[in-house]
């Protein structure tokens, strides 16, 4: 399958998968843009003019990805952390998994959030999430009465135990 694909940074790498079996492609980092709220509640994202960004604890920025794309109706893309990013550096996508719909044409950009106790330094081109194409499936809900029973029925949070 082909997807249209337009650099806004023309330095940019087109992201692929790193191995023939990945569902994962990676994606860059081009910029930041920081939330800005003022006194007022109004909300907007600023450039931050710089090629790092100190992202302290629980503090998140938006990564510019540097591209655009035209993806096929019925597809819609998923941004996901990367596992070691993860893992070694406190770093995760806060809306996993961020969403790209088949209809969206701006530039795409990954929210990440750092959920460690140290400050982590981004760079412009540090590898910071990773795009899986999905399949999308249309349905409806159909209201009833009663739900069928389930081995589990309303167990959750927990209720299985931890060994």
């Amino acid at each position: 399958m082909k997807i249209p694909f337009k650099k806004i940074d023309k330095e940019i790498q087109i992201p692929i998968p790193s191995k023939p079996d990945d569902a994962g492609a990676d994606a860059r980092i081009t910029g930041f843009k920081k939330v800005i709220i003022d006194d007022k509640g109004e909300k907007q994202l600023e450039v931050v003019k710089s090629d790092t960004y100190i992202l302290r604890p629980l503090e998140r920025i938006g990564c510019s990805l540097g591209f655009a794309t035209a993806i096929l109706e019925g597809f819609y893309f998923k941004v996901v952390p990367r596992s070691g990013l993860a893992l070694w550096e406190g770093l995760s996508i806060v809306n996993a998994p961020g969403t790209i719909d088949s209809g969206y044409r701006n530039e795409w950009m990954a929210i990440v959030v750092n959920l460690s106790n140290s400050d982590v330094v981004l760079h412009k081109g540090d590898r910071i999430c990773q795009i899986i194409l999905a399949k999308k499936y249309d349905y409806e809900f159909v209201e009833i009465d009663k739900l069928p029973e389930s081995e589990r029925n309303f167990g959750g949070f927990g209720s299985t135990g931890k060994k």
